[in-house]
């Protein structure tokens, strides 16, 4: 009986990826080899592969953080939802794989596989009407995970916005910022919705003024209605205004509360969540820009027309620059949340520039690991589609973070670049 013969044994490239983004391999190359050492060379791959998939499962168990919320607050509803809200997941406060569930003993946790090395985050039930607050039912400062303390984070939570009763805040709105007389109808989703407007100290003259229209116009000029902090824009443009002689109207359109995700992105994401911006845009430009030309003095022309928000405001008034280049000539995109959809990248790369415009672009490099790599790129696609030197600014503070402070304080360079003062 043949005791012995020959294999060209070909053995298999092992490859392994980690949650966290690390790839182990083990390669292997042709060899001749007998039957007994053949046998003996499987048992030892199998022995490699074993070892290799306990490199993984140590390595995810390494890379992975643990949140928990061992104590709610008497007050909190039974049935209750727990999430957490972040500049790891856009500040989405619903969404399903940052939601915590009960563990073995029934405790509330969250664990997290693939985590940036620092971000910013809050508690919430769902959505920012009743996000976490202290225990007076005061807004808090946003947590901060910071991977050096740690990989497990036990969350005391003191109360909720929407469990303490209403009260009497002291507005800190300019006498200048008036709300419209009415809410304004938005036609295209059957709702009403109110706008905010802000006119300049000299409104009184016989001239007309630009017109800045601004998302989530809760935050803008007013403490007792922002979520997090006010821009301070009344108090910027009142400043410039003795000090530059520039003027401006702006329009703040108050967002729609639980429905500004779908409101604020242009396209649905890969859950199929969102994608109603285009009818919030076609509401600004058809029904709300009239109104405003219509009953105050404007200077109507592109040249005189800005669209400008931040975070998903900042998606949207890139959206809707690219979309009506005949309505805005100049825009202010901060921060905007371009990790939605590719399609905010897709709409840069179709458009066909045949006008001059202007758009200045802000980010943080203390908000998020992306936010940087998808400005740097967007300016890139905007150059490529025509924008020149002067029509194209990008401005990033290696201290910003993800907040109406930051935001307010880059307002006034935009508004310089924009207008050359």
């Amino acid at each position: 009986m043949l005791k012995h013969f020959t294999l060209l044994f070909i053995a298999p490239n092992l490859a392994f990826r980690t949650p966290n983004g690390h790839r182990f391999a083990f390669f292997f190359t042709y060899f001749a080899a007998t039957a007994n050492q053949y046998i003996l060379i499987m048992k030892t791959l199998e022995k490699i592969a074993t070892l290799a998939l306990l490199v993984v499962c140590q390595l995810a168990a390494m890379s992975q953080v643990t949140f928990t919320i061992p104590k709610l607050p008497e007050n909190t509803p039974k049935g209750s939802d727990f999430f957490l809200a972040g500049s790891i997941n856009g500040w989405q406060p619903n969404v399903d794989s940052y939601k915590f569930t009960p563990n073995e003993v029934g405790v509330l946790t969250l664990k997290i596989d693939s985590i940036p090395s620092e971000f910013e985050y809050k508690i919430c039930r769902g959505n920012w009407t009743s996000v976490e607050v202290d225990s007076t039912g005061r807004d808090i400062a946003n947590r901060i995970y910071v991977d050096s303390l740690g990989k497990n984070f036990s969350l005391t939570i003191k109360g909720w916005r929407d469990r303490f009763p209403d009260k009497a805040k002291v507005s800190t709105a300019s006498k200048n910022v008036n709300f419209l007389p009415t809410s304004i109808e938005i036609p295209q989703f059957g709702k009403r919705r109110t706008v905010r407007v802000y006119f300049p100290q000299n409104y009184a003259s016989n001239q007309g003024f630009p017109v800045i229209y601004m998302f989530d116009g809760q935050n803008l000029f007013d403490n007792s209605t922002a979520f997090a902090g006010e821009w301070g824009i009344d108090e910027i443009l009142d400043s410039l205004n003795y000090s530059k002689g520039f003027s401006a109207i702006v329009v703040g359109i108050y967002h729609g509360e639980n429905d500004r995700i779908n409101e604020q992105t242009p396209w649905s994401n890969l859950e199929k969540k969102g994608g109603d911006g285009a009818k919030m845009a076609q509401f600004i430009v058809k029904n709300l820009k009239p109104y405003i030309d219509k009953h105050y003095r404007t200077l109507p022309d592109r040249d005189n027309t800005i669209i400008a928000g931040s975070s998903l405001g900042g998606l949207m008034s890139l959206y809707m620059t690219l979309e009506y280049p005949e309505i805005f000539g100049k825009a202010m995109v901060f921060s905007p949340s371009l990790w939605w959809s590719e399609k905010a990248f897709e709409q840069i790369t179709k458009f066909k520039k045949r006008r001059f415009q202007k758009i200045y672009l802000y980010a943080g490099e203390k908000e998020s690991e992306s936010i940087i790599p998808n400005i740097e790129k967007a300016k890139d696609l905007l150059k490529t589609a025509g924008y020149a030197e002067n029509e194209l600014l990008l401005n990033t503070n290696p201290l910003g973070k993800h907040n109406e402070e930051w935001w307010g304080i880059e307002f006034y360079s935009a508004l310089k670049w924009l207008y050359g003062f």
